[in-house]
């Protein structure tokens, strides 16, 4: 699933493979791979194609359908209304590091 997926919004990006291949850090090649389901890639890729191609992790996967974006601001917020004062925090201080840790990944 992911192969197919992967190719569908690179190529709707105007993206080459090798445009790809390079911001993740991968050969060419692999992205070949990804495309035609001979090879997965590990989480820490997926995470970097999903940022890459602006969409979730759980559409790649095959999970959901609708390719909604890596990060939907909305669904965060909704996701929070329900939890508990302690709950918030830790979601706050997780949030905090995923944006150390994606901003060290492009340094």
């Amino acid at each position: 699933m992911i192969g197919e997926r992967l190719r569908e919004q690179r190529k709707k990006h105007g993206a080459r493979q090798q445009d790809l291949a390079s911001v993740i850090g991968v050969q060419t090649s692999m992205i070949s791979r990804y495309e035609t389901n001979r090879d997965d890639p590990s989480d820490n890729i997926k995470i970097k194609i999903a940022q890459f191609l602006g969409v979730s992790i759980d559409y790649l996967l095959g999970l959901i359908d609708e390719p909604v974006p890596y990060y939907d601001r909305r669904r965060f917020i909704i996701m929070s209304d329900n939890l508990t004062e302690e709950e918030r925090v830790l979601l706050h201080e997780f949030t905090s590091y995923l944006k150390f840790k994606r901003a060290s990944l492009y340094e």
